[in-house]
């Protein structure tokens, strides 16, 4: 049976956290070349709450990151004294920086090692919430993936059985031929249940066990990428 296995890609490839830590660093430097002073009032928590304001009058930018970090450097500049228009032309380019910043990923050990030897048996695509470019040079993996679904372009995010359709689809596969990998329970793994399609969580060294109010728990579990090719061989048997 042809197999399409897909990938989640923060904490599954890759440590989110560092990732974003360093791009909020780069873009406080960002806004004090520019604005001096800017992050004493506008800064970290100040962003934080504009950003929550939005989501609450507009809570389906949650399933676009990417928009919803525009809408906020949009605002806080305004907040900060600019016009309309020069905060919206200033709110573009500081997005660009951010997420330059964001490809800048440290991958988890061995994660070319595995997935050249998966694209060898299987195709490989990307399932993701987050606004990471898994074809971006900085992130360095675009050779083993045929495409990426990621939520801000459908509108909707994992655990919504969309994204997981849309991939069945678009590799003109079922649902049951669908393989899911990623770390988190609910968005990973009941994301792919809720479409039909398996999945294996990657439960990284093993660090948690599974809750009962997380619900049907994953067809396989691996601690170790290097777990994951006999994880996927022994679901396709």
């Amino acid at each position: 049976m042809s197999l399409l296995i897909t990938f989640d890609l923060d904490n599954t490839l890759w440590d989110v956290m560092p990732v974003i830590t360093r791009a909020e660093y780069a873009m406080e430097s960002w806004f004090e070349e520019r604005f001096p002073g800017f992050y004493r009032n506008f800064g970290g928590d100040y962003q934080l709450t504009v950003r929550q304001h939005i989501l609450n009058k507009q809570p389906e930018l949650s399933a676009d990151l990417t928009n919803l970090r525009l809408k906020m450097y949009q605002q806080v500049l305004k907040s900060f004294g600019l016009p309309s228009e020069e905060a919206n032309l200033v709110a573009q380019s500081a997005l660009a920086h951010f997420c330059e910043w964001r490809q800048k990923v440290d991958l988890f050990p061995h994660v070319n090692e595995v997935l050249s030897e998966l694209v060898q048996d299987y195709r490989l695509a990307v399932i993701t919430n987050g606004n990471a470019d898994v074809f971006h040079p900085y992130v360095g993996l675009g050779q083993y993936f045929e495409f990426a679904v990621r939520a801000e372009h459908l509108g909707v995010a994992k655990p919504e059985p969309q994204l997981f359709l849309h991939a069945a689809k678009q590799a003109d596969v079922t649902p049951e031929q669908v393989i899911h990998i990623g770390d988190h329970p609910i968005d990973d793994v009941q994301g792919a249940a809720n479409a039909g399609a398996r999945s294996i969580w990657f439960n990284r060294h093993g660090a948690r066990r599974w809750a009962e109010d997380w619900g049907t728990s994953s067809h396989a579990e691996v601690h170790s990428l290097l777990e994951l090719p006999s994880a996927i061989q022994s679901l396709a048997l």
